[in-house]
């Protein structure tokens, strides 16, 4: 991958603008004529074409949490055009509804994916069921074009733990009504989803027992091959996530994990496993899943206010994955496959 490379014609760069130039304004609550879902497909598309003619690879963020009043969205989008993240799929968190997504993506149509409320707070942890009942109602609006991510297993953020926070150590039942009906919705809606299931032995049966009976529903696992605890881990590998992503078609992982140096403090452990702690490079085993099942993994930054200073350093860190793959690996991991999942259509 080099960075002058050129992607694409010179008429396809201006057929891109022109379509971003030509964006509709965009109902708050849902897109009300079907031609708007078109327009922004097509702002989305204008804005890759130009990072692409410009000889970069453009980055979908799929996993980023937006806090109304918290967010800056200003200086989000300032650094997402400073790293050539050409759009980030913003999910909504700490608000009534989902709507605070399509908004950002009303003031921001070529950068912001919308996508339903993030299961990353109390009203998912307690009550999980209403809580998938509301975006079942929010989906219906039309303007969504991802689910959330949602916490069955979660431990603390690293942030928390320096907050001496750890109420956020917590378990929803995956196989409980709640979700049943997270899957089934996706399932009906065509919408991916995502989770965070921390790996553990006793955490993968049920996970893989949910993905045998909706096999139509697209998961997106968060965090490929972060592990906290590693001695309630024995199983998980790059033998076994191979394993996973040919049993299960519309399985995939997003690429939010931590460097080979990280140390997740409760445990004492380096949590970043895809990565070898001598060299800090992506380890050989996992490259090898990576370039062989390349259309199954998906770049992401983690995105979350509290954080929000360290976004330009997680997209280096996503930058230095990709450029040790393939070019061909890495445009699809960068956003060829988030292209596929937000629009269900292949990229070009």
């Amino acid at each position: 991958m080099t960075p002058d490379t050129k992607f694409v014609t010179r008429r396809a760069l201006l057929r891109g603008i022109a379509a971003v130039a030509s964006l509709p304004f965009c109902p708050v609550r849902g897109f009300a004529q079907s031609n708007t879902r078109a327009q922004s497909i097509a702002g989305w598309q204008g804005r890759i074409e130009s990072i692409l003619a410009r000889g970069r690879l453009p980055i979908i963020d799929v996993q980023a949490t937006y806090v109304p009043g918290q967010t800056n969205v200003a200086k989000v989008i300032s650094m997402m055009d400073e790293t050539d993240v050409a759009q980030i799929v913003f999910a909504s968190a700490m608000a009534a509804d989902s709507s605070p997504s399509i908004e950002a993506h009303r003031a921001n149509p070529a950068h912001v994916i919308p996508a339903s409320n993030s299961g990353e707070f109390p009203r998912w942890w307690t009550r999980p069921e209403p809580f998938v009942d509301g975006v079942a109602r929010d989906l219906k609006g039309g303007g969504y074009f991802m689910m959330g991510e949602h916490e069955f297993r979660h431990y603390p953020s690293p942030e928390q733990v320096e907050a001496g926070q750890f109420q956020r150590d917590i378990t929803v039942d995956i196989t409980g009504a709640a979700g049943h009906a997270l899957f089934k919705l996706s399932e009906e809606t065509g919408l991916a989803f995502q989770i965070h299931n921390e790996i553990e032995d006793r955490l993968l049966a049920p996970l893989e027992s949910m993905l045998t009976r909706y096999r139509g529903a697209k998961v997106i696992w968060c965090h490929l091959g972060m592990i906290r605890y590693p001695n309630r881990s024995t199983i998980y590998g790059p033998a076994y996530v191979t394993g996973l992503i040919e049993k299960f078609p519309n399985l995939h992982f997003d690429l939010a994990s931590p460097p080979a140096q990280n140390i997740y403090k409760p445990s004492g452990a380096h949590d970043g496993t895809l990565y070898d702690p001598a060299s800090g490079k992506l380890r050989d085993d996992w490259r090898n899943v990576l370039e062989s099942h390349s259309g199954r993994f998906l770049a992401a930054s983690d995105y979350r206010p509290q954080v929000e200073q360290n976004y330009t350093r997680a997209i280096g860190f996503q930058r230095r994955l990709l450029e040790q793959l393939s070019r061909t690996s890495g445009e699809a991991i960068a956003f060829k496959n988030a292209w596929r999942l937000v629009t269900g259509t292949n990229w070009g």
